[in-house]
């Protein structure tokens, strides 16, 4: 019997169906709850398990996106085990009532990794011309240093003023960041479609063929004759 392997996009079109499922759960839910005049602490919990299980496969599904197109499947596992780790702390901590503070300190811990993960994973998905390559350093850099400060300001290792005010500017730098590669990547869009690229696949000698099986006969510009080379610049 043959073994299958789930790849990262059928996994990744599980998360969207799942995603899709439990968000028209969430609005089903909600509406009849309106309906019914009845919404209190039973009500709220339903809701809040719904919109968490929908939460964690949204931001699942960037590292199943950066699994599958970055091939970084270490990454990207990553991302997806805490994504599931956060959601889980909610429902279980929504569902026993913990009180705990440094339970849900821990909570709020993971939901900022996986929030971050998430974000950053969908940063470093398009494809940008070379010129706006210097966002797949720029993304982790101002989006790990996010995470760190509102990691830092949620166990109180910092909280001068001086401290949040660098946390506010950091954030307004990723927000643009944000806005910029939606833009940089329709302009490495246009860019590379003005570039014709030509893959050819040696068969024998100075031969070879491309994709359509087109043959060309390749040779060094060096070793051409000095006039062919002038007569051909000048056609």
């Amino acid at each position: 019997m043959r073994e299958t392997t789930m790849s990262p996009a059928d996994f990744k079109r599980i998360l969207l169906k799942v995603f899709i499922g439990f968000l028209s759960l969430t609005a089903a839910i909600a509406i009849s709850f309106v309906l019914s005049g009845e919404f209190g602490e039973f009500q709220m919990k339903v809701l809040t398990t719904t919109f968490t299980i929908s939460a964690v496969s949204i931001c699942s599904m960037s590292s199943a996106a950066l699994i599958e197109i970055r091939r970084q499947q270490l990454l990207g596992m990553v991302g997806i085990g805490t994504a599931c780790v956060a959601g889980g702390f909610v429902i279980f901590g929504l569902w026993s009532r913990i009180t705990d503070h440094d339970y849900w300190r821990t909570t709020a811990t993971f939901i900022t990794l996986g929030t971050a993960f998430a974000h950053l994973f969908l940063l470093l998905l398009p494809d940008l011309a070379r010129p706006y390559q210097w966002v797949y350093w720029a993304a982790p850099v101002l989006i790990g240093t996010l995470a760190l400060q509102i990691l830092a300001a949620l166990w109180e290792v910092a909280d001068s003023d001086f401290f949040m005010r660098f946390i506010s500017v950091n954030a307004i730098l990723v927000a643009l960041l944000t806005l910029v590669v939606p833009v940089l990547m329709r302009i490495s869009k246009t860019t590379m479609s003005e570039t014709e690229l030509l893959v050819l696949k040696k068969q024998q000698g100075t031969i070879y063929t491309d994709g359509s099986g087109v043959r060309y006969r390749v040779v060094r510009v060096s070793e051409l004759p000095e006039d062919h080379i002038s007569g051909s610049l000048t056609k």
